[in-house]
């Protein structure tokens, strides 16, 4: 009973470590989505040629740090401008009235990283486009970024601190079990000391058994993790919208060198416990 509970603590241990992997991997998901909708909105001045369009895209592609330059055109602009205000009949009367196409072409500009958008702005900011660029702003993704970048440090460091308290327990859970176990079994371990039995040979059982706690506890913890993942699947698909991230062949493709780093560091745990 003993061992059962010490392979009970350390699979909760390890499972709160494995939460904390979980955390990462939600905020680093939410982060990526995020990133792939800032852009920067470059507004052309009306009345440009199709080979001022297509010299416009060039020089913003050119700008370090940009991934990619999409073309909007003046008559695809007013296109979805009168869709969205469709509804507006002031809005239709007022083009009606104009006669002509009041809006010009544009440029959405994505960057490789979101700290690239500052040098882009500046970029467009500067004398090769003055002549053609009417405006240019960032979609305010970035303050969304922020914040959810300092939720995912918060969470992280609270998952940290749950992480080593309950690491903690099971270092001294398993202390406590060996230390039991060698009181329990010091008639047998004086009659080996009696015939001649080496240190190694009386400590190596008790190592043994302080990995197999590691083992079993891990296992466990695989257990317990992707029951947990497939309950949590269904709301982070709804999270994000689409199934197209899903946790439970997420982890799967990084089993082996998640959960056996979890292995390693809780048998060294185990065995530092076992040999004091």
């Amino acid at each position: 009973w003993i061992s059962v509970v010490t392979v009970t603590i350390m699979a909760l241990s390890l499972t709160s470590v494995s939460v904390l992997g979980l955390l990462g991997a939600l905020s680093n998901e939410a982060m990526t989505r995020l990133q792939e909708r800032i852009d920067v909105s470059v507004f052309l001045k009306p009345g440009l040629a199709e080979k001022d369009l297509v010299e416009a895209q060039k020089l913003a592609e050119a700008i370090p740090g940009v991934k990619n330059v999409e073309v909007t055109s003046a008559d695809k602009a007013l296109a979805e401008f009168q869709a969205k205000h469709k509804d507006n009949p002031l809005i239709a009367q007022a083009l009606t009235e104009l006669g002509a196409n009041p809006l010009g072409a544009s440029l959405t500009v994505r960057a490789i990283s979101e700290k690239e958008y500052p040098d882009i702005l500046k970029a467009l900011q500067g004398e090769a486009f003055k002549d053609i660029i009417q405006e240019a702003h960032f979609d305010d993704y970035r303050q969304v970024i922020q914040n959810l970048s300092q939720l995912s440090d918060r969470l992280t460091f609270a998952a940290e601190c749950a992480s080593g308290f309950f690491l903690l327990i099971a270092l001294l859970v398993v202390f406590n079990t060996i230390r039991m176990n060698i009181y329990t079994h010091r008639e047998e371990i004086g009659i080996m000391r009696l015939v001649g039995g080496s240190n190694w040979f009386i400590r190596a059982p008790f190592l043994v058994e302080s990995i197999l706690y590691a083992f079993l506890g891990t296992l466990l913890t695989m257990g317990i993790f992707f029951v947990m993942l497939a309950l949590l699947q269904p709301y982070v698909s709804g999270f994000f919208g689409d199934s197209r991230f899903n946790l439970v062949y997420y982890f799967t493709d990084r089993m082996w060198w998640f959960f056996g780093a979890q292995f390693v560091a809780a048998s060294l745990l185990s065995i530092l416990a076992s040999t004091i």
